[in-house]
């Protein structure tokens, strides 16, 4: 029997470098295409691609998703997020291909206040959602098996070149800085490790996923209780203190609850538990096992 064959779109990302990394089995071949080699905008140089790769499962795993620059340039962001998904979709359904498209916990508005399932009503607060739920829409019109998988507070040994980097390390570069650090305490999420969600990721795709998934930590938090429990692991002294939204006065509005609860797949371990795999892998604390003991050095 031959490998699965899996294109991976946006594999310099956070998500898609830890499928790269993470995806090792010989009975799996991972093709790589970053956004040099494969711009989901340019619908004929993707078709070719994919038609060269001759893939199995095509897993876009690209996104323009700087909520303030989205805001500015709505245009970009249908073209990358909605229509790019869209055109990715049609090139795999055009070679047989199965299709994953990543999408996020921002196509809910926070209203619930109890986990959102795979099933619950959309709405966006911002233009990236709005953008994202056209995505989700679009993928399934262009490849009726295609797979949606939400996830939510992403962070990455990549980083996000969107971002420049990440919230652990934005909030460690803050710290050694000697800069106030002032963290929003009203939104609540799932901090979520990119490598978890590439781990929990294989076996779906290589059971035949199709429809929608949550894929996120079995609990949640505030961004201030993940802020300081990054220190707090870490050992680094910060000015860390909590503030509202409000106060904040972030460009953007985001929901207030975004915690994605599943029906569909196994909830990944909790989110500290994530942290402190990132942490460790990052080099940013140690850990020495002693008589069947951890201890973060």
């Amino acid at each position: 029997m031959s490998a699965m064959r899996v294109l991976v779109l946006g594999a310099n990302g956070q998500l898609g470098s830890d499928v790269v990394r993470l995806w090792r089995d010989p009975d799996l071949h991972v093709v790589t295409a970053t956004h040099a080699e494969a711009d989901v905008t340019d619908a004929a140089a993707l078709r070719a691609l994919v038609e060269r790769a001759r893939p199995d499962v095509v897993l876009n795993t690209t996104a323009f998703h700087n909520l303030p620059v989205v805001e500015d340039d709505p245009e970009t962001a249908l073209r990358v997020n909605a229509v790019g998904g869209w055109q990715a979709a049609r090139a795999a359904a055009a070679v047989g291909a199965a299709f994953v498209q990543l999408s996020t916990d921002y196509v809910f508005d926070g209203e619930k206040r109890t986990p959102y399932l795979e099933d619950d009503p959309r709405r966006a607060l911002n233009v990236y959602a709005a953008t994202k739920i056209a995505a989700e829409d679009l993928v399934r019109v262009a490849h009726p098996r295609a797979a949606v998988v939400r996830v939510a507070g992403l962070f990455g040994l990549a980083g996000s070149a969107g971002k420049g980097g990440n919230f652990v390390e934005t909030m460690l570069r803050l710290a050694a800085e000697g800069r106030p650090v002032r963290v929003v305490d009203d939104q609540v999420t799932a901090p979520t490790n990119t490598a978890e969600v590439a781990e929990a990721l294989l076996p779906l795709v290589r059971a035949g996923m199709h429809g929608v998934y949550h894929l996120a930590p079995s609990d949640s938090c505030s961004w201030y209780t993940f802020a300081a429990a990054i220190f707090a692991l870490t050992g680094r002294p910060a000015d860390l203190q909590p503030v509202t939204t409000a106060r904040f006065g972030a460009p953007v509005r985001r929901p207030a609850y975004s915690v994605l609860g599943t029906t569909r797949a196994p909830a990944l371990r909790p989110w500290r538990a994530g942290l402190e795999r990132y942490l460790r892998e990052k080099g940013h604390i140690r850990t020495e096992i002693r008589a069947g003991h951890e201890r973060h050095l």
